[in-house]
């Protein structure tokens, strides 16, 4: 397992997002080998331009960004 980072950046919110990574297969000698992703974190948010603690959001917006991870490309380097 490792740390991956991810960032994404929309009209009116940016968000960088940590995860963890883990590798994953079917099981079976030989097969495909993939990352899989999980505890997804939001390190920094910015709304309209404006630094926001996602410790002060309502649970409901706070599964909402989380939603955006779906969109984003996780990678090994932080670059925020």
């Amino acid at each position: 397992m490792s740390e991956v980072y991810g960032y994404y950046s929309g009209n009116e919110i940016t968000v960088h997002f940590t995860a963890t990574a883990y590798e994953n297969d079917y099981g079976v000698r030989g097969s495909p080998v993939w990352l899989e992703y999980e505890d997804f974190r939001i390190d920094s948010l910015e709304i309209l331009g404006v630094d926001v603690n996602p410790d002060t959001l309502p649970g409901p917006l706070v599964a909402a960004i989380l939603e955006l991870v779906d969109e984003v490309e996780f990678c090994e380097v932080d670059f925020g």
